[in-house]
């Protein structure tokens, strides 16, 4: 989905790189909800198996708090639209990446609301 929408520019800390993360983790938490109905175990469990992508992965400091924020990101919107099909909630991510706000130190990231996506590179028109 991130490249239907984005091309490959969700390769880089983008706008488009913080829509996949957050749907990323939208969209697992939303599988095991198939399997539980236990919101706080799913939410624990997809936090558990996303962080440990990025800690068995690490970039750089920034980069790497950058992905955790907008994982994080992802499970507040499932928190919020669990009950809404992902055509709903797909715009709104989109939305989302198109409203993410820059980032350039650690600071920025820890002061982040948990419902704004954020990035390092701004997406360049070809």
């Amino acid at each position: 989905m991130a490249t239907a929408h984005f091309g490959g520019s969700h390769h880089k800390n983008t706008p488009a790189n913080a829509f996949r993360h957050a749907l990323w983790n939208y969209l697992i938490a939303s599988k095991c909800s198939h399997w539980s109905k236990n919101n706080t175990r799913i939410l624990a469990w997809t936090k558990k198996i996303t962080d440990l992508h990025e800690l068995l992965l690490p970039g750089n400091e920034l980069a790497d708090a950058m992905d955790l924020h907008n994982n994080g990101v992802g499970l507040h919107v499932y928190s919020t639209n669990k009950l809404l099909p992902l055509e709903v909630v797909l715009p709104l991510l989109l939305s989302m990446a198109n409203g993410s706000k820059k980032v350039t130190s650690f600071e920025e990231v820890i002061n982040t609301r948990q419902d704004q996506l954020i990035h390092i590179i701004e997406m360049t028109t070809p």
